[in-house]
């Protein structure tokens, strides 16, 4: 396929406003629409979206300073969290990556935001890649390499 381009990835998460602020803050996200699935909207829709009557959606997209887009997702009503980390082994999406210019520069501001990280940034490869995972505000896992 010659034309073909990554366009989004989708995220459902539980509090639109402060998920937005996180991917602005850190990451230079900037938001580029914000739009309303209503009732009627996923009810012609339920063989995707699974949701009962009454349900409905709010979402926006962020893109990335490179143009690369997160479709995020705020349902009503909102099931609970899993809260578990990413199964590797099992299959389904574990994260996305993010490229950062200097990764101990962003993980020293995140970290003094109270951001928590599963290990100190570490070399990948060579001694001028490095690598670090955190997470998002719902969890969803995010690896930063330079």
């Amino acid at each position: 396929m010659k034309n073909l381009k990554f366009l989004h990835v989708g995220i459902t998460v539980s509090d639109m406003k402060k998920t937005i602020q996180f991917y602005t803050k850190y990451f230079g996200f900037r938001l580029n629409m914000e739009g309303r699935f209503d009732e009627e909207f996923l009810r012609k829709r339920r063989m995707l979206y699974g949701l009962e009557d009454g349900a409905y959606s709010d979402f926006c997209i962020l893109e990335s300073p490179d143009g690369i887009a997160l479709e995020l997702f705020q349902f009503q009503p909102q099931l609970p969290s899993k809260g578990e980390n990413g199964i590797w082994n099992r299959a389904g999406y574990t994260h996305i990556c993010l490229k950062v210019d200097n990764i101990f520069e962003v993980y020293e501001k995140l970290k003094e935001d109270g951001i928590p990280f599963f290990f100190e940034p570490d070399f990948r490869g060579n001694p001028d890649e490095h690598w670090v995972f955190l997470k998002d505000p719902d969890g969803n896992l995010i690896e930063l390499q330079d």
